[in-house]
């Protein structure tokens, strides 16, 4: 779309502009045209008025009524002396131009110009003398003039016409009036144009700061492509003014902060209603969501220049949110920040990881057994069959190749034995024991092998590390023990490491998204982890593992929780996790009876007391 030349601002200005003066220009003409018919109008009173009261006086209606009664070729000259005593007085006294009296014929008694007594007046006096009052503007001797005419009555009767009185005002008073009118007018239209110019220059400016500078054309078309861009987003956006109001969003930013919302509530001491869910998270697509705390404060720490990106825990989605503030021309007109679904992400990259330790495990594996083969191959070639045999007899009664987890024959299920194999595997390289408690019983095979090596594999990862990070106090080494019981379809397990325990300040807040108290430690990453930690919870897990194995756990209706904050046997911290459906409930075998040293959990998963101090990476 083509863009005007002028600027909108300017544009704005010229249109008030010419509004401004047109309305001056038909205000002002009418206000002339009804102050000039005012003076008019007042001129033509006086005159008329000064006309009446000069045509009932006693002295000018007797001296009309001889005058008119002689008929007399020239007035009687004493007549005509008192006559003109009277209208040079009235004419001094009222500032008119004239007072002309005549008798029934219209034969002046009295005029300004003595040489124009007794002659008949220039203008028809037949108005008058027929008994009716006259104005009008005429031209006379004296030239152009306001006036009006009187029928003067004889003072025998009362009801005969007599003569008339002429009064006139010059018709350049009544100019010099109406010029008076119109130049005050006209100040005042002069004044009032510079106070809107003055006003709609004001205007202007504030427009174009308001707008920032951007015209019509420029704010429609940005609207329509802001539209597109916000519905063309995967990502959630939140738009902020300068006072960082929510101004907008779209609608996977409604989608993201409504289900995330609804997730809180239900969650909430397991009594908020589904009407204040509702009420909370909002009901209809058109009206803008509620925005959360942590994207609030997160708005308000953005810096003026550059990008903050914070993990946030809504409900239960994990977002990566992206704060930046947006300024135009050096001025701050708001910010937006973006929202991103990383629940997904992060679980299939702790899958991952899990994955990974197994195929590191394995390929340990095929390198022991491809050394144990070339030593059978060895003595077979050199005839020692004695030896060979004897030394095969001894690799099958040392158990699994490389995978040094005490007790990990009383697991069956070959899911649960790949991910604590791969993670003893990784305990050992860091120099930490991992232990299958004697007392451990699942009977079943896992339905869900994704969830169980994903929330285990975290508990696992974080109890070596937990552990890893106690031995700098210890010379005899960590040690992480494993439990796992089954009840029906339900698994159980509990991690307990030989860290330095959990202290009870922090114990509600391990499972926060982006917590932890740990540091990295000096030891080398032997693949889980241990030196990548910065304590703020970085992409490879610190202060994401617990959050997202508990939220990995709700989702299928189990649970995640720390059982004891210092462990009385190993010292360390206890974490527990409970599974609903996750083996296959095979009809032939009974529920398991006791679970063992689970701890005072209830079914919710609920913590019981227990110490607690980050215990490593919690």
């Amino acid at each position: 779309m083509p863009r005007p030349h002028r600027s909108f601002s300017r544009r704005v200005l010229i249109s008030q502009l010419a509004l401004v003066i047109v309305i001056l220009a038909l205000v002002t003409g009418v206000f002339a045209w009804m102050g000039a018919r005012t003076v008019t109008e007042v001129t033509e009173t006086k005159a008329l008025a000064t006309a009446r009261t000069l045509a009932i006086d006693p002295d000018v209606r007797a001296a009309a009524t001889q005058a008119s009664a002689e008929h007399a070729d020239e007035p009687d000259e004493q007549l005509v002396t008192s006559m003109l005593a009277i209208t040079d007085d009235l004419r001094d006294r009222s500032g008119i131009t004239f007072a002309v009296i005549t008798d029934d014929r219209g034969i002046r008694l009295t005029h300004p110009d003595r040489s124009k007594i007794g002659h008949r007046v220039s203008t028809s006096p037949d108005e008058a003398l027929a008994g009716r009052e006259n104005v009008s503007h005429e031209s006379g001797t004296l030239g152009e003039t306001v006036r009006a005419k009187v029928p003067i009555y004889s003072n025998q009767d009362g009801e005969t016409v007599v003569g008339e009185v002429s009064v006139g005002i010059f018709a350049s008073v009544l100019d010099a009036d109406v010029r008076r009118e119109l130049i005050l007018l006209g100040t005042v239209a002069v004044l009032a144009l510079a106070l809107g110019g003055v006003v709609s220059v004001m205007l202007g400016r504030r427009l174009r700061r308001e707008t920032l500078g951007v015209g019509p054309e420029e704010l429609a078309e940005m609207a329509r492509d802001q539209g597109a861009v916000l519905h063309g987003l995967d990502d959630g956006v939140l738009g902020f003014d300068a006072n960082e109001k929510l101004t907008l969003s779209n609608s996977n930013a409604k989608e993201l902060l409504h289900a995330a919302s609804a997730g809180d509530i239900d969650r909430a001491d397991g009594k908020a209603d589904a009407d204040d869910g509702a009420a909370s998270a909002g009901e209809s697509d058109d009206e803008l969501v509620n925005v959360p705390e942590e994207i609030t404060a997160l708005m308000a720490d953005a810096p003026a220049d550059g990008a903050l990106r914070r993990r946030i825990t809504i409900g239960d989605r994990i977002l990566l949110a992206t704060a930046v503030r947006v300024r135009r021309d050096g001025v701050s007109v708001g910010g937006v920040v973006t929202l991103r679904d990383e629940t997904q992400m992060l679980t299939m990259a702790r899958q991952l990881e899990s994955v990974t330790a197994m195929a590191r495990a394995l390929r340990t594996q095929r390198h022991e057994f491809a050394n144990r083969l070339h030593t059978v191959l060895g003595l077979v070639d050199t005839g020692a069959n004695d030896e060979a045999h004897t030394y095969l007899s001894s690799i099958l009664g040392t158990g699994p190749i490389t995978a040094p987890v005490e007790d990990i024959d009383l697991i069956s299920d070959p899911y649960l034995r790949a991910v604590l194999e791969a993670k003893g595997t990784t305990a050992a390289e860091a120099g930490v024991a991992l232990a299958v408690t004697p007392d451990s019983l699942a009977v079943g095979a896992v339905r869900d092998p994704e969830a169980v090596t994903l929330i285990l594999g975290n508990l696992i990862d974080n109890a070596v590390r937990a552990a890893v990070a106690g031995r700098r106090y210890a010379e005899d080494g960590g040690r992480v023990e494993v439990q796992v019981l089954s009840s029906g379809a339900e698994l159980h397990a509990v991690v307990t490491d030989t860290g330095d325990g959990i202290d009870d300040e922090v114990a509600e807040k391990i499972f926060d998204e982006g917590f932890s108290t740990s540091t990295a430690a000096s030891a080398p990453d032997f693949g889980i982890g241990l030196t990548t930690g910065t304590g703020t919870g970085d992409g490879h897990g610190l202060g994401i593992g617990l959050a997202l194995s508990r939220r990995v756990a709700e989702k299928g209706g189990g649970a995640v929780w720390l059982i004891e904050g210092h462990d009385p046997d190993l010292g360390g911290a206890s974490f527990g996790m409970r599974l609903p459906d996750a083996l296959d409930d095979l009809a032939d075998v009974g529920d398991v009876g006791d679970l063992g040293d689970v701890g005072d959990v209830g079914e919710d998963g609920d913590v019981g007391d227990g110490d607690s101090t980050a215990s490593g990476l919690r």
